[in-house]
């Protein structure tokens, strides 16, 4: 397969840790690199071992899987910590990004808000998969994605939809049907 970029984005207990699960399943292997700081994919054979902290592993990644068809699995889990709409990305997850081609690697970063994705990496996304987020103010989505409307259409049909349901991560039962049929809901849009 050849190298592609992801963004999951989502609010807690929205389904994206199910989601990347079942994705990484379909990717047996390949090599897998989580900075995984809640514990959440031990399932998961990790080729980090360090204890989660970012910048090991950047420099983790940045020597054992920069090298051409590496062909890894890179989830950036949490990313909401560590990459900001503020300033520059950092030069080992742009490098990730724009050598995914030539290494073959899977990068998948997760946000729990649109707002949160940096401007820097936005065009060089391949597929955004857009769950119920819990945007508080939704103009500042509508434009700072102006210039991305098919995402816009995706993200406002997923708040439609969702909008109002809910679901009890603890019990894991949903209060009625539409919650059901629509907390979970996802759009995946693909450049």
């Amino acid at each position: 397969m050849n190298g592609k970029n992801f963004v999951v984005v989502a609010l807690r207990g929205a389904g994206k840790t199910t989601w990347i699960k079942n994705l990484l399943n379909k990717w047996r292997g390949r090599k897998n690199y989580i900075l995984d700081y809640y514990y959440e994919y031990l399932k998961h054979e990790n080729s980090f071992t360090a204890k989660p902290d970012k910048e090991i592993f950047l420099d983790c990644i940045d020597t054992e899987s920069s090298h051409k068809e590496a062909s890894c699995n890179i989830l950036f889990e949490e990313a909401t910590f560590y990459l900001r709409n503020i300033g520059q990305t950092d030069g080992r997850i742009i490098r990730q990004i724009t050598g995914a081609h030539h290494t073959c690697n899977i990068n998948i970063f997760v946000f729990h808000s649109l707002l949160a994705v940096p401007s820097d990496i936005m065009r060089l996304i391949d597929f955004w998969i857009i769950f119920q987020t819990d945007e508080q103010e939704k103009h500042k989505v509508l434009k700072h994605f102006e210039n991305y409307p098919k995402i816009l259409e995706k993200y406002l049909d997923v708040q439609k939809k969702t909008q109002g349901t809910s679901f009890n991560r603890d019990k894991k039962t949903y209060p009625d049907e539409r919650s059901k049929k629509f907390f979970h809901y996802h759009r995946v849009h693909a450049r």
